[in-house]
């Protein structure tokens, strides 16, 4: 009798230490998704660069998709867009654009929807300009979205979506550093601002 009592208390304290073990059981978290920004750019004071910045190029399948891109506005407006990103880097000392060499790769490269301008036609323009290195890319994205409303067709919930490519190529050793960017808007300059921006501070975390 004494036994089988022993053996009922054996089996009691073994439940309780098993429940114990059950109840201080870690359930473990799904790790967060979201996409953490990168740290701001310490400002740079080293030596500057001199460069030239040609316009960007217009990939095909935008072209073709989105036509109303393929106005010489559209292809100055985004070109001085970069510029002026690049410029605010602190990296470098552009050199004197020439309307001539501006409209030529504008001329091929973006009203004629052919996408960015070659390695070699980029660094060729480079050392006409006498720069060290050539900046040029490509918008090799874009989309937009929404419901035109009302009799006058009033765009409503109207979101662009831009996808920008940077490089940064070396006159000499035709070495190139890429930064790409995606920005979005309501139109095509905040999502071009947006994307140049992103492309812009993509490259010179490269050039570090």
């Amino acid at each position: 009798m004494k036994r089988g009592l022993l053996c009922l208390l054996v089996y009691a304290l073994a439940g309780l230490g098993l429940a114990g073990c059950a109840s201080t059981q870690v359930v473990e978290k799904p790790l967060a998704t979201a996409k953490a920004e990168p740290p701001p750019l310490a400002k740079y004071t080293g030596p500057k660069v001199v460069a030239a910045v040609l316009p960007l190029g217009l990939s095909a399948k935008a072209a073709a998709a989105y036509p109303h891109l393929l106005t010489k506005d559209v292809g100055l407006g985004i070109h001085n867009r970069v510029v002026e990103a690049l410029f605010d880097t602190n990296r470098f000392r552009f050199v004197e654009e020439k309307p001539e060499i501006v409209k030529d790769v504008l001329d091929r490269q973006w009203l004629s929807s052919s996408g960015m301008v070659d390695q070699a036609t980029a660094v060729k323009m480079g050392k006409l300009l006498g720069a060290q290195k050539v900046i040029y890319g490509e918008v090799y994205d874009f989309a937009q979205g929404g419901e035109k409303i009302g009799l006058g067709g009033v765009a409503k919930n109207f979101n662009t979506r831009m996808g920008v490519q940077v490089r940064c190529v070396d006159v000499e050793t035709l070495e190139y550093v890429p930064g790409s960017g995606t920005g979005k808007g309501s139109d095509v300059g905040e999502a071009s601002d947006a994307a140049i921006r992103a492309a812009v501070d993509g490259l010179v975390r490269r050039l570090n």
